[in-house]
């Protein structure tokens, strides 16, 4: 009899903890969704109008939430793109594919890491036409935009270089070849396919052009007419 009174006793503390877990995990269900709905809203507003249009109340009426919910949610203007600009950057952050590039050859994780850029545009283009307004908005007098991009990028140099040297050492990168001068002519054409695009997306098709991005990479890392000659590595 004591038996099964501690189990019933057991069972109905458990049937507690659901009941009241149960709440917990939609308010968090929820919290989660206007998050992201709010952050979807504030990058839509930069791209089509800038800094300026990503306005707290805009925000909240794009997502189809009160500015108060925004306000409580964020606090500030500054707050919220701040969110977004990390939101934006882990999302297309190109150390995301690097485990990709595990047992390939220096020249061959090149090559995924653009490919891999050129899926995601492919998949999710909305997001990366987010990306490059809000690098566009780091030209303006903005700091901790600025400062968060100039990051971005000389990460993605520095690791691109480290793969170009990776090159070097298994022989998949001809001698010769300049780390920084590639990570950096690399990093250029990425950026100058996607000004083209966010410039004219109706009339310039970034896909094929990335595609041939990484051939071109690929044939000029191993040894073309283009590399005869560099100067040394560093």
């Amino acid at each position: 009899m004591l038996h099964c009174l501690l189990v019933d006793n057991q069972s109905y503390v458990e049937d507690v903890r659901v009941t009241a877990a149960a709440p917990t995990n939609r308010h968090r269900e929820r919290s989660e969704l206007s998050t992201r709905r709010l952050l979807e809203a504030a990058g839509d507003l930069i791209v089509e109008g800038g800094y300026e249009a990503m306005t707290l109340a805009a925000v909240g009426e794009r997502a189809g939430y009160s500015r108060g919910l925004v306000t409580a949610r964020f606090g500030s203007k500054d707050q919220l793109l701040k969110a977004l600009v990390e939101r934006i950057i882990d999302r297309w952050n190109h150390r995301n594919v690097l485990p990709r590039t595990a047992g390939a050859s220096g020249r061959a994780s090149i090559a995924i890491l653009i490919g891999a850029i050129a899926e995601q545009m492919e998949r999710d283009p909305s997001d990366v036409g987010v990306l490059y307004a809000l690098m566009f908005e780091a030209l303006r007098p903005i700091p901790e935009l600025r400062s968060t991009f100039v990051d971005f990028h000389a990460t993605m140099r520095a690791d691109l270089a480290s793969l170009v040297r990776k090159g070097l050492r298994d022989g998949s990168v001809a001698p010769g070849t300049s780390p920084a001068k590639e990570a950096a002519l690399i990093v250029a054409g990425l950026r100058g396919i996607g000004y083209q695009w966010r410039l004219d997306p109706d009339g310039f098709d970034p896909l094929p052009a990335l595609r041939h991005l990484v051939s071109t990479t690929e044939s000029r890392l191993r040894g073309g007419p283009a590399v005869r000659g560099a100067s040394p590595a560093r």
